[in-house]
């Protein structure tokens, strides 16, 4: 089928419970979106990356701001995007700033992790705000990472501030990101959503009998929980509603889901963007953030081929962000760091044109879609100065092709996730320490 067309073949497909349905067939990295394929309205999405330890400050950041600034050596994979990313300067978390290796417990969440020595207290993080309020779809949000697990291996955090597991294996990604399509596992998922809405039922109607017995703090503890019940409730209604819909059709043969190389850390970031994409193009979720590496490792293989071109020592992740982000601009072990931040923009320049390249309901996906690329330090350990992409969003209102620069580092970051959140259509009126959205970054 030629992408270009707006002709979309339709199949009838029994899904479920004798429902018969009239489904699009998808062209995997191409044609249309599942609401261009539908004439229906297009939603909404947000995708989060976070940049692991340092970045090279002498190629990262461009040397003078305005529309008409000149582009960072980093951001050169990015050139042919030009107007559909925005850098961002000196945006930081304030009161919530830390140091240390711990920034992706609160990279997205601005929370001060250390109030209570000995003990990570947190937050909500930024992108399950977004996952509340966009929906329905199979999957509320999608936590990605370099390896499976809580901690700093992920970016989310829920309503209560509790880590939200990320997933490494792509495999296990793409099996989570659809419905099945058997129609006897149609009916076990359907029983599994029932025997849990009926578990919710009884814990809420439990707590109900004790509720008027609590004092003040009690109560409020206990409304927060009562909350997470019903939006757990809402998730487990629309998880019915995508599994009546049924399972989107698209050649599954064709999504690569095994690398060729075992420590590749730019095939990893490759292979889970294009699970990103596919997601958003079905609408089978519309919420992820990816970790895209440690802030001490792994030790990927191109580290070793960076040190060998900039002529500097053969150091591991942790080494390379402390030494390169902290160098000199002509430092051979600021090359390699250099090297590995130019590798990560050419990963979001691959992953804007694949969304450029799918029809949605109204421009292109990636006109739907809001892209968040950054990290939290500029060499190792201080959280300030954030270096940050923004990118896409064109028809929710955003404007690209500038580089924004903010005087020192008080500017909170909290301002761009209400930003972020705003424009995505979540009711929300603050988020964290921010002081109101950025208008710098609005049409």
């Amino acid at each position: 089928m030629n992408p270009k067309t707006h002709s979309v073949t339709r199949r009838t497909l029994l899904r479920g419970f004798g429902a018969t349905l009239a489904l699009p067939y998808l062209e995997v990295m191409g044609g249309a979106t599942a609401s261009a394929a539908s004439g229906a309205r297009e939603p909404r999405r947000l995708a989060c990356f976070y940049i692991p330890g340092a970045i090279n400050r002498h190629t990262w950041f461009p040397k003078d701001t305005g529309r008409d600034y000149t582009l960072a050596v980093a951001h050169k994979p990015l050139a042919h995007l030009r107007d559909e990313f925005t850098v961002l300067t000196n945006l930081s978390h304030v009161q919530g700033r830390i140091s240390g290796h711990v920034h992706p417990y609160n990279w997205l969440t601005g929370h001060n992790i250390n109030l209570n020595p000995g003990t990570i207290t947190n937050t909500v993080s930024m992108d399950q705000v977004a996952a509340k309020h966009l929906g329905p779809t199979w999957v509320p949000s999608l936590a990605l990472s370099f390896a499976d697990g809580v901690g700093t291996a992920t970016l989310s955090r829920n309503a209560m501030g509790v880590d939200v597991p990320a997933t490494a294996n792509y495999r296990a990604v793409f099996e989570r990101l659809f419905p099945p399509a058997d129609k006897d596992q149609l009916k076990e998922a359907q029983a599994r959503l029932a025997l849990n809405h009926s578990i919710l039922d009884t814990a809420a109607g439990g707590v109900k009998d004790v509720q008027k017995q609590l004092g003040a703090d009690d109560q409020r503890r206990l409304d927060q929980y009562l909350d997470s019940i019903r939006e757990v409730e809402k998730r487990l209604d629309d998880s019915k509603d995508v599994l009546e819909r049924g399972r989107p059709k698209f050649d599954e043969a064709a999504v690569k889901l095994e690398p060729q190389g075992k420590n590749k850390m730019q095939e990893h970031i490759e292979l889970m963007t294009d699970l990103i994409a596919l997601a958003f193009q079905t609408d089978m979720t519309r919420v992820v953030t990816h970790s895209l590496g440690g802030e001490g490792g792994p030790n990927y293989d191109e580290y070793k081929d960076w040190a060998q071109k900039a002529g500097a020592p053969v150091r591991g992740a942790h080494d390379v962000h402390h030494k390169g982000g902290q160098a000199a601009a002509d430092s051979p072990d600021g090359g390699v760091l250099a090297a590995r931040d130019e590798m990560l923009c050419a990963c979001l320049a691959r992953l804007m044109d694949r969304l450029k390249g799918v029809r949605a309901a109204e421009g292109n996906l990636l006109d739907h879609t809001v892209l968040l690329f950054g990290g939290a330090q500029i060499s190792s350990h201080p959280g300030k100065s954030f270096p940050t992409l923004l990118a896409g969003g064109r028809k929710l209102g955003f404007r690209h092709g500038q580089h924004v620069k903010w005087d020192g580092d008080r500017k909170p970051m909290s301002d761009l996730y209400l930003t972020i959140l705003q424009q995505l259509g979540c009711p929300v009126k603050a988020f964290k320490e921010s002081t109101g959205p950025l208008s710098e970054v609005l049409a």
